[in-house]
């Protein structure tokens, strides 16, 4: 029974919680000439307007930090767009039922899943990054998913996004 038990608790916590981030980008643009930005925010982001700050200050803290200058006259846009959707939770409690026979003559078994929690709720956030003169195309584009608690209070929000951004501007600029 208690190995039972760990088992469970063991898959709850790896089934929580998980952050997916891809990358793609132009290996024909040197990256290393772009060293201004700004938002292009001439669409909505998708996001709730605390969460909406919380991604701009996290990835000006990033860009800042690796050299890059927030200004009007800007060498490179930023583009955030998202979208929240909700599943079906994926943790159940087996339940199984099983009878055998002598012989091989008799055997009859029953299984089954017990949903465990509610719906979850999840973010799907593209940041793109393209070329402000003219009318360039993206350069670098990341998209991540990740799971968000819905009746999370500020704090626990933001260190999620703290994260999230985080883990999102890792590979940019990309190595070349």
């Amino acid at each position: 029974m208690r190995i039972f038990l760990c088992l469970i608790i063991c898959a709850l916590l790896t089934s929580c919680g998980t952050t997916f981030v891809d990358y793609d980008y132009d290996t024909k643009v040197d990256f290393s000439k772009l060293t201004s930005y700004n938002y292009d925010f001439s669409e909505a982001t998708g996001l709730l307007e605390f969460d909406e700050r919380r991604v701009v200050k996290y990835t000006d803290s990033m860009l800042q930090s690796r050299g890059y200058i927030k200004t009007e006259t800007n060498d490179f846009f930023v583009k955030i767009t998202s979208e929240e959707y909700e599943t079906r939770s994926r943790n159940t409690l087996g339940v199984g039922v099983g009878v055998g026979g002598g012989g091989g003559t008799v055997g009859v078994g029953v299984s089954g899943g017990i949903p465990i929690g509610g719906p979850e709720r999840h973010l799907k956030m593209v940041v793109t990054v393209y070329k402000a003169l003219g009318n360039q195309p993206t350069v670098w584009e990341a998209i991540s998913e990740s799971d968000i608690k819905v009746n999370a209070k500020p704090d626990k929000r933001d260190a999620h996004f703290k994260k999230l951004v985080e883990k999102i501007f890792n590979k940019f600029p990309p190595e070349q």
